[in-house]
């Protein structure tokens, strides 16, 4: 019955908003047709469906200016979720919010909301599967401690991550949360490739960072030892969510792994790195992938929208299809386009991403592959420059192109996986190997005439 008046609610909302059921689901992003069974509360062979609390949520931000925040709380209820105080307060700027107590909010959770605010927030496309997978494993309150969220450069593991943590501290399922980054330099669409004036993540540095978020009243005039004792003793104590993000080196996360083995549990720690960390046992990882072609072209017309650039929202079927021809599912990459878009033709933008022909586009290109192109060794890059010629390819397919020895060959791709430039699915009997088409885009434009000219 709760999902009946949770649909029929929805049908008035959408409605009353002049919303069709397409027009609703691109905002989600998902389906007419889901939109229809979510009003309907369809269900077949005991089978309901239902938004998961990220696609809820989005529906309550689009409707909020028709929804009182007790309005919003009863309505979500019905599927069993309940909004936080800081998403409560997100989306409804301005109101009065209830609290659970009539006493002002603590300073540990005003601290909480304040890091929260920090955080980046953007809209997401095509992760909501590896989102519920990443809540699923945070809400445990058993192992795995260590979760990494592991994927080439611009994929979208700091907003995922991100979007996790904004998804579960209201829940109160931690104590406190503490959000800590390595990156030493990052791309801005606008502007390129810019230091971040960071010094290198080390133990010691880890654990200042920590404790003055966590305990900013401690003194940090201690021995390195002695404040991380204490560090050990505040996350064996309670559990805390702690999020290290951009472990961007191998001597990053094999100086720090160690050392957060040490501080997990009841904490948990989520990860972002561009190296896997299927080796290690104690992780669990989860590897994002490029986007499909569809979500793709959604967040592409979402930054149009956003950023007014009107050619690009009205562009052909043809003309978007080429775009992802050339980049491919990178967020980062896609976003970089639609900011070109706004003074450039698409055709030189186009050519641009083939050529390095600008300055943001070579930039772009050295965030995401040179460091790690001039870390292979000779035969990972002869591996990764044949990969175009047998996408999706089996292990036996890549021995013919590539005409390299079993064991090289074994070495090789266990290498390129770790460091995300190959992606592998299939089952146990059959493994397949791809890389993502802006890889394959970088590989036979710029590698080549680098080598060309070398």
């Amino acid at each position: 019955m709760s999902l009946g008046i949770f649909g029929q609610k929805l049908r008035e909302l959408r409605k009353s908003s002049g919303l069709t059921q397409a027009s609703l689901a691109r905002q989600l992003p998902t389906t007419a047709e889901m939109i229809s069974i979510w009003e309907r509360a369809y269900q077949h062979r005991g089978r309901r469906w239902v938004p998961d609390r990220s696609s809820a949520l989005r529906l309550v931000e689009i409707f909020a200016d028709q929804l009182t925040p007790q309005e919003a709380q009863q309505w979500l209820s019905l599927l069993g979720y309940k909004l936080g105080q800081a998403e409560l307060q997100r989306f409804f700027p301005g109101e009065d919010i209830p609290t659970s107590s009539s006493a002002s909010p603590s300073a540990n959770s005003q601290a909480i909301l304040k890091r929260l605010a920090a955080l980046p927030d953007q809209r997401l496309f095509g992760v909501s599967v590896a989102q519920q997978q990443l809540r699923l494993f945070l809400e445990q309150t058993d192992a795995p401690w260590l979760i990494s969220i592991d994927g080439i450069g611009g994929i979208g593991k700091t907003s995922l991550a991100a979007a996790i943590a904004r998804e579960i501290m209201p829940t109160n399922r931690f104590e406190d949360m503490a959000w800590i980054s390595a990156k030493q330099e990052e791309f801005l669409p606008q502007i390129g490739l810019e230091p971040t004036s960071r010094s290198a993540l080390d133990t010691d540095t880890l654990a200042n960072s920590l404790l003055g978020q966590l305990d900013p009243n401690l003194s940090l005039a201690r021995s390195t030892e002695e404040k991380k004792l204490l560090l050990t003793h505040l996350l064996k104590e309670r559990p805390y969510l702690i999020v290290v993000d951009n472990l961007e080196t191998a001597a990053d996360y094999q100086t720090l792994l160690p050392f957060l083995r040490q501080l997990a549990n009841p904490t948990k720690f989520l990860l972002t790195s561009r190296h896997s960390l299927h080796a290690y046992s104690e992780a669990f990882c989860l590897t994002l992938k490029e986007l499909n072609q569809v979500d793709a072209l959604a967040l592409l017309q979402y930054e149009a929208e956003i950023r007014g650039v009107t050619a690009l929202t009205s562009a052909s079927e043809t003309q978007r299809g080429d775009i992802y021809g050339v980049v491919g599912g990178n967020p980062l990459a896609l976003k970089l386009v639609v900011g070109q878009l706004y003074v450039l033709p698409l055709s030189q933008v186009l050519e641009s991403l083939k050529q390095a022909r600008s300055k943001t586009v070579d930039d772009l290109y050295t965030y995401i592959y040179w460091q790690a192109w001039h870390t292979l060794d000779k035969t990972s890059q002869e591996v990764l420059l044949v990969m175009p010629l047998a996408q999706g390819g089996t292990f036996e397919q890549l021995i013919t192109v590539s005409e390299i020895e079993i064991s090289e060959l074994n070495q090789a791709l266990a290498h390129l996986v770790k460091l995300s430039l190959v992606e592998v699915s299939g089952d146990l009997e059959q493994r397949r190997y791809r890389i993502h088409r802006l890889t394959e885009t970088f590989l036979m434009n710029e590698v080549v005439k680098w080598r060309l000219h070398s």
